[in-house]
């Protein structure tokens, strides 16, 4: 039987808030046990009157009376995550559900029924006690109002049979008005004309372009990863292009966060860098946003998906000036470039190689944000439970002087790490040292 929490005490009256309290959990139980046991296995569980601090999960329970808003479980759920919600009023249930039928970034997966708690089987009519539920899924990747700098693409899970977890992830070029919404939500004094003007040269021109640069990228990643390597990059399905051969949707399998055990930190550093040398060396691939939005970790390690910014090592854009612009502009705004020009202003990145590529495409804008990165692996609440970190343990410390010597080599001029191997490397000491 699968467990979500502790049963608890046996109540002294029968109506006291402690014999509600293990009713609920029984019914709760029995949802997970008849109905959820294959959504569950193997996956992260809990309530959704668990309190605030317990991170991401990918399957949350609300018994009749618990929480149950589809706002504020959007927020405590994984990309694809479920939730099921129990309640002893039909009616009321069925109203719950609208929040969540195509709403709210859901999708309901499981429509309406019921459970019944008859232990010979017999059902009597008014006297077998009889509950309803539902369950739904999380398919979008932002909640639909907010204005997200993490996707500018229209990013959703969609239906496919022929997919181990029944979804793909769908990326399509976003609508006019969508990109207007978020463009007069990050500059509420841009002239209306100017940001419809703008919306319209980013639906028509810019996203199609890039979301066709991605798609040649991931098709490279698939032959010339090392095989090993290749489920850990999203596999192209399925594209649709517009008249002019761009790409304006494209079909990918999911790699869905979740493993059965955490990894610690330095498995995860190394998992990382093992991935990023063979995309440099072997696929002849830069990341160029390798944020731990962008990272995933599953029983195949961590994976690195949304290569819509990436580009060839050998790549030469000066040959194509309207790309090279658009190029351009994507690394002065790109979060990584930020960061590393506030670090270099601040003295906390000193080494003369980082500072040559600061706002260029190059190899070494990976290696500088992911030394960065696995530093702080719980900055990412999807990636929380799958690593476990204590910013205090000698393990940490040891990655944090790592990453030191990757940002301010005692000669600045002369790092030790000119390459993802070189780091590798170091980790794998970290690791080693770790385990023993």
């Amino acid at each position: 039987m699968l467990k979500i929490f502790t049963s608890s005490q046996p109540p002294r009256r029968k109506n006291s808030p402690a014999s509600r309290t293990a009713t609920t959990d029984r019914w709760v139980q029995r949802l997970l046990d008849q109905r959820l046991a294959f959504e569950a296995q193997g996956r992260q569980v809990a309530r959704t009157s668990d309190g605030l601090e317990d991170g991401m999960v990918d399957l949350r329970l609300a018994g009749p009376g618990e929480p149950h808003q589809a706002a504020e479980l959007f927020e405590r759920l994984r990309w694809g995550g479920s939730v099921a919600i129990m309640g002893t009023d039909p009616k009321q249930l069925a109203a719950t559900a609208q929040q969540y039928d195509n709403a709210n970034g859901f999708t309901v997966e499981q429509p309406m029924g019921d459970l019944w708690h008859a232990p010979l089987g017999l059902r009597i009519a008014g006297l077998t006690p009889r509950i309803w539920y539902f369950v739904a899924r999380k398919t979008d990747l932002v909640r639909p109002d907010e204005d997200s700098k993490r996707s500018t693409y229209d990013v959703v899970l969609s239906p496919d049979d022929n997919e181990p977890e029944g979804f793909c992830v769908t990326k399509r070029v976003p609508t006019v008005e969508g990109v207007l919404r978020r463009i007069n939500a990050r500059f509420p004094n841009l002239d209306p004309v100017a940001a419809k003007q703008r919306a319209r040269k980013l639906v028509g021109d810019v996203f199609p372009l890039f979301l066709t640069r991605e798609t040649k990228c991931l098709e490279l990643l698939q032959k010339r990863l090392p095989e090993h390597l290749r489920c850990r990059v999203p596999r192209p399905l399925r594209i649709g292009r517009d008249k002019r051969g761009l790409v304006t949707r494209l079909d990918m399998n999911w790699l869905r966060n979740g493993r059965t055990a955490p990894l610690s930190q330095a498995e995860f550093a190394a998992s990382a860098m093992e991935l990023l040398a063979a995309l440099h060396d072997d696929a002849k691939i830069m990341h160029l946003d390798l944020r731990l939005d962008n990272m995933v970790i599953t029983n195949d390690g961590v994976g690195f998906v949304d290569f819509g910014t990436s580009a060839q090592t050998d790549e030469d854009l000066t040959n194509r000036p309207v790309l090279n612009r658009l190029f351009m502009e994507l690394m002065q705004t790109s979060e990584v470039q930020k960061v590393l020009s506030d670090m270099l202003a601040r003295g906390e990145v000193t080494s003369a190689s980082l500072k040559d590529v600061a706002g260029k495409p190059d190899r070494g804008m990976d290696i500088f944000y992911l030394a960065v990165q696995i530093n702080h692996p719980h900055f990412n609440p999807e990636l929380a439970r799958l690593i476990d970190y204590n910013a205090m343990s000698n393990e940490a410390r040891t990655l944090q002087s790592l990453s030191a010597a990757v940002l301010r080599p005692k000669n600045p001029s002369m790092s030790q790490f000119k390459n993802a191997h070189d780091l590798l490397r170091g980790i794998k000491r970290v690791e080693r040292r770790n385990a023993a």
